[in-house]
């Protein structure tokens, strides 16, 4: 058994004591951190650890490399962080090494200005994100595998704006596997503890470990694959 975590930098573990910046330039699939919390949780189950996850990916990158981990039968055990809403995936011209790529609001290059400026919407955000993720639910759950999800960005459950039936209806859907920290995502949650984090904002080995230390409660078989709606505490 494995456990196979997905998700952003927050899973990769940039920033960490053992994914140096130049690490990663030279080989940016194997150099995840082990001082991550899912690495951590694997290691407290004493089970393999594989990541997934890759600094910088939106949701439809996350959603992508889940189903294709759960392509054949497993009986894997996944972690799933979801990242930023905000974030832009698109694929071409076609690289199996490098699919990918990722536009954020924060980037300056003439084709991040052109689509946040022209194309970008709060509504679209939360809607794909919200059915990315229902579709890896659904396909999790049809395929029996274990998992627990966590999530970033808390505008994904907004209800005050940027919202139809259509939204509420998929947040419904989706809250009651969503785990927390505490009421909180990751980053809020070592926040409000004042655990040290990077210049870049990434909590530290600190945060991880307690985050590790808070979240193995989660790992019920039963919770993960038909959970009720709950939080850690």
């Amino acid at each position: 058994m494995k456990l196979k975590s997905f998700g952003c930098s927050f899973v990769f573990g940039s920033d960490l004591s053992d994914n140096s910046d130049q690490a990663v330039q030279r080989d940016p699939v194997g150099q995840y951190s082990r001082l991550t919390w899912p690495a951590l949780v694997a290691k407290k189950l004493s089970v393999e650890y594989e990541c997934y996850a890759r600094p910088g990916s939106g949701n439809l990158q996350i959603a992508e490399r889940v189903l294709s981990e759960c392509a054949d039968p497993t009986t894997d055990l996944f972690v799933v962080n979801w990242t930023y809403i905000d974030r832009f995936d698109y694929s071409g011209p076609w690289d199996i090494w490098q699919p990918w790529s990722t536009i954020a609001p924060g980037n300056t290059d003439s084709l991040s200005k052109t689509y946040y400026q022209n194309l970008h919407s709060e509504y679209r955000d939360k809607l794909s994100t919200l059915i990315y993720i229902k579709t890896v639910i659904d396909t999790l759950k049809q395929r029996n595998i274990n998992f627990v999800m966590t999530y970033m960005d808390e505008l994904m459950f907004d209800q005050q704006w940027h919202t139809t039936p259509a939204v509420q209806v998929l947040q419904d859907y989706i809250r009651p596997f969503m785990t927390t920290f505490e009421q909180q995502t990751f980053l809020e949650w070592s926040r409000q503890h004042r655990y040290p984090e990077s210049p870049k904002c990434h909590p530290l080995e600190l945060a991880h470990q307690a985050a590790a230390d808070l979240i193995i409660t989660a790992f019920d078989k039963q919770k993960t694959v038909d959970p009720a709606q709950w939080v850690l505490s």
